[in-house]
């Protein structure tokens, strides 16, 4: 179905309430609706599932439910019958919110200032939550790496549970939110990118059974209780079902007397309890903010499409590969090394599951600053990289590397947060968030039938002679004026900098070390980077 937005239509919608003014906009692109202008449906129930970690003195473990909350444009107001989905996931750890950070919930300030951007623009979003929990503290590595994997593991197959719950409203519910079960997104922030990224790569049993790092290194017993050799996975799909929440089926022995959900008989081996069954939990794209992939070899050809948002000096979660750490009660704890978003997208760009974004056509501000970012190695697309250094680097963990998060600054916890908890500048980052994910995500549904216009900025080229050089080089810019230029060795050390108004610079390329140099033109049609060679 072609879903065509013409001014006529758009004229007409506008007519319908007196402050929707989109003749000049683009939707999906633009924000056409108002605050006032949504529907915002709290705690709406979108599964169950049997949860390990819920503490014995609230009754666990249980199976507990999973709640998400709708942000929509008013059916009162918008006449669109199928709107695209996009679902948000959390930031938090994997951990309850309030055990080791003022965030980790549905209702986290960031995640309800993006959902409801998404809602003006015409999308119905979801804030949804997933189970919580693993043994963060542990000493023994077994527990800590594999109930960290467990809990990413868990959170996939809630996440699918989710989109499946979303695809179905459209049939079994009669269609309350009035969605394009075709046109359905993944955003995720912190772990919730973790989520993201792992639930468009994990597909196959190798993939979380193979890898020697998702393996018990000592026999001993297992997450569950039971005894472990060395060399078994982590993951027993015979327990806890597969990536997709099939399987591993629970024995249901009754239904709890509080929350009515079933009661699970904890002697049989079975712990997941099977959702949606036979609806599909496809995804037309997944979008990432400061997560990372669990294991590069879960990448293949033919998943979805990638867009990530990633601080180059994370300490916690890796920009190109390492550890993750995990911050407790004022100790860190790593956990597993993982691919890191950079690898991540790049990977995903070769493999040629990125193309259907078209990323390499846009000349827009912020997908040249993007594509020319000095750590942003071989100018890959679908990546966008915050280059906040730490305040002190013999304190690498205070770096800000989750910037559009801001939170109570009467939380206790709040002391140990890492970013400046200041929402006007988290709101710029939300905006750059939105100004790089909205024309990729745009690409993504013409491609299932929309027809959304993104405006394209011209090309400007850019001359850098002689290359290579033993002597002073020249850059160039045709089409716009530089206004000031950058040069970075290849470790992303300064060189030199410069400020002027005019169409080319003189290098003193001359006076530097033998090596690649990458050049930064800034201009007032953005910014555009070239690689120098001094031989």
């Amino acid at each position: 179905m072609i879903k065509h937005y013409s001014k006529f239509l758009l004229a007409a919608m506008a007519l319908a309430s007196a402050s929707f003014t989109a003749s000049a906009q683009s939707r999906y692109v633009d924000e056409v609706f108002t605050d006032a202008q949504l529907t915002v449906l709290p705690n709406v129930a979108y599964g169950y599932n049997f949860s390990q970690y819920v503490p014995a003195t609230m009754g666990g473990p249980m199976v507990i439910p999973m709640y998400s909350d709708i942000y929509m444009p008013d059916t009162a107001v918008d006449s669109e019958t199928a709107r695209p989905v996009v679902i948000i996931f959390h930031t938090g750890s994997f951990l309850p919110k309030g055990l080791a950070s003022p965030m980790g919930d549905r209702k986290d300030s960031a995640v309800v200032e993006i959902a409801k951007r998404f809602a003006r623009r015409g999308f119905v979003a979801v804030s949804a939550s997933y189970r919580l929990g693993w043994l963060a503290n542990s000493t023994n590595l077994d527990l800590r790496r594999g109930t960290n994997l467990m809990a990413v593991y868990n959170a996939v197959q809630d996440a699918k549970v989710c989109v499946r719950a979303v695809r179905a409203s459209k049939l079994a519910l009669g269609d309350p939110y009035r969605i394009d079960p075709s046109a359905i997104s993944l955003m995720g922030a912190g772990s919730g990118g973790y989520i993201t990224l792992a639930y468009a790569t994990i597909n196959n049993l190798a993939e979380i059974a193979s890898p020697a790092k998702f393996q018990y290194t000592a026999a001993g017993t297992g997450m569950f209780g039971g005894t472990v050799s060395a060399g078994d996975p982590y993951i027993d799909t015979a327990v806890v079902g597969d990536w997709n929440g099939y399987g591993g089926k629970a024995t249901i022995i009754g239904a709890h007397p509080v929350t009515g959900l079933p009661l699970v008989d904890q002697t049989q081996p079975g712990r997941n309890i099977e959702l949606y069954k036979g609806v599909p939990h496809a995804v037309n794209m997944v979008i990432n903010l400061g997560g990372a992939l669990g294991d590069s070899a879960w990448l293949a050809q033919g998943d979805a499409p990638m867009v990530s948002f990633h601080s180059r000096y994370d300490f916690f979660a890796p920009y190109y590969r390492g550890m993750v750490n995990v911050p407790i009660a004022g100790a860190f704890f790593p956990v597993v090394e993982v691919a890191g978003s950079h690898t991540a997208v790049k990977m995903s760009n070769t493999f040629g599951n990125n193309s259907v974004l078209a990323a390499s056509t846009m000349n827009d501000a912020y997908s040249v600053k993007a594509r020319t970012n000095p750590h942003n190695l071989g100018n890959q697309d679908n990546i966008y990289t915050f280059n906040m250094l730490p305040p002190n680097m013999a304190m690498p963990f205070r770096v800000n590397a989750n910037p559009w998060d801001w939170w109570d600054a009467n939380d206790p916890l709040s002391a140990n947060e890492t970013n400046p908890n200041i929402k006007a500048q988290s709101n710029l980052y939300i905006d750059t968030v939105m100004a790089y994910t909205l024309p990729r995500m745009a690409k993504a549904l013409n491609a299932v039938g929309y027809s959304i216009s993104v405006p394209e900025v011209e090309s400007v080229k850019v001359q850098l002679v002689p290359n290579p050089t033993t002597a002073n080089a020249v850059v160039r810019a045709f089409g716009a004026s530089v206004t000031s230029v950058e040069v970075y060795d290849i470790l992303g050390r300064p060189v030199f900098a410069r400020s002027l108004n005019a169409e080319e610079v003189e290098l003193p390329s001359a006076l530097w070390a033998p090596g690649a140099y990458f050049v930064r033109l800034h201009t007032e049609r953005g910014v555009h980077t070239a690689k120098l060679i001094r031989h």
